[in-house]
């Protein structure tokens, strides 16, 4: 079981090599399928001189696992620390087999050199926060096998007084030690693979939500999520507003210099809006040069604020293009959401906004007040008010 855990993360491990979390479990569970096979098949005279051999790989298996466990939660694993009471706990257990007989104090060292460094771990991992489903399947699981490691040698020596060196391998407390060992091993590992497997569909819906070019959200998942920050600005009475960005002449851009600095072009104007606005605003690629940000708890002025710091901004854009001087000039349109008025309306008063900006000249922010004002006063006059003039 130990082995096809250990095939099982290394095999995630290739198909994404920048979890290191898998790999060091794969290490993990190799070697503590390592420390049974040679518990397993050693002689049996070996005795005392068995427990020390295999205290070397289970030492590095729970090195291995515990970091694994870690760096998964983005927490850096104190590998010092766990290989400094690895030794520790090897040299104490060489001290009692020169001065002692009994094979129980050689046990007992073992398990709390392992059990030390799971409270560690499972300390460490409780302070993350993480409380989902599988996060609490997973602390449970820590905690389990964390507390075995202390209780189990205390239980079987309470049914095997003394245990003599040869003995071992029948003796009460092996036949628990191989029962629990196996039951805690599945357990242990299927919540390992049941966190691992969560991680990768989550990263996996973040690449799919993710727009590759900008870095911002992709067109589908900003809809989802300005759908459910406009239920909370209903619930809680918050002001909202939607702007509208879009590179102006963008087409003259990859015709002039071609589609790869129009990529940089891209790449470099979803940066600039990442970095400017808060991290309770949304932003997304919309279409293929044009951009949205939805702004939480601002009034409009705030909101043109926003758009004109955007708009100089990208004035100030260096694009890639080799020893071309490139620079972007783009136009924007500010939309206040009205009472509890839907995505929809919103971005088509938005976009409205950004067609007056654009029709002023271009590098420029208009707002949806004055586009409907600047309609108002194109349109031509009601034919009654003509006649009587």
């Amino acid at each position: 079981m130990a082995l096809i855990f250990a095939v099982t993360f290394c095999v995630i491990w290739q198909r994404d090599r920048t979890r290191t979390s898998n790999l060091a479990l794969g290490l993990g569970w190799l070697m503590l399928s390592c420390a049974m096979l040679i518990s397993q098949l050693s002689p049996a005279h070996l005795g005392r001189v068995l427990v020390a051999i295999t205290h070397v790989p289970y030492t590095l298996a729970a090195v291995g696992l515990c970091s694994g466990i870690l760096l998964r939660v983005g927490v850096t694993p104190p590998i010092r620390a766990f290989l400094g009471i690895g030794v520790a706990g090897l040299l104490t257990m060489m001290l009692t087999q020169s001065i002692g007989e009994s094979i129980k104090a050689d046990l007992l060292i073992t398990n709390i050199t392992s059990g030390v460094m799971m409270v560690m771990t499972t300390q460490s991992f409780a302070q993350t926060g993480k409380r989902d489903g599988i996060e609490r399947f997973m602390l449970v699981t820590l905690i389990l096998v964390t507390a075995q490691f202390f209780i189990r040698p205390v239980l079987a020596f309470m049914f095997d007084d003394t245990i003599a060196a040869e003995q071992y391998r029948e003796s009460a407390y092996y036949m628990t030690l191989a029962w629990l060992f196996g039951f805690g091993s599945v357990l242990f590992g299927l919540a390992q693979l049941a966190a691992s497997v969560k991680d990768q569909i989550n990263a996996l819906h973040r690449r799919n939500a993710t727009d590759d070019l900008s870095g911002l959200l992709a067109r589908g998942e900003f809809e989802v999520q300005v759908a459910e920050a406009l239920s909370r600005a209903t619930s809680k009475g918050v002001s909202v507003s939607l702007i509208i960005g879009d590179i102006d002449h963008f087409k003259k851009i990859n015709d002039i210099w071609g589609h790869q600095v129009g990529d940089h072009a891209i790449a470099g104007f979803g940066a600039m809006i990442g970095r400017t606005i808060r991290a309770c605003d949304i932003a997304g690629r919309v279409g293929g040069e044009e951009f949205c940000v939805l702004v939480w708890d601002v009034d409009e002025g705030n909101s043109m604020g926003l758009a004109e710091r955007l708009r100089k901004n990208a004035n100030l854009l260096e694009i890639e293009g080799g020893s071309l001087d490139v620079r972007l000039t783009a136009s924007f349109g500010v939309a206040l959401r009205d009472g509890d008025e839907s995505y929809r309306s919103l971005f088509a008063r938005a976009d409205k906004a950004l067609y007056e900006a654009k029709s002023g000249g271009r590098d420029r922010v208009a707002s949806s007040a004055s586009a409907v004002e600047a309609h108002q006063d194109a349109s031509p006059a009601p034919t009654g008010t003509q006649h009587a003039a």
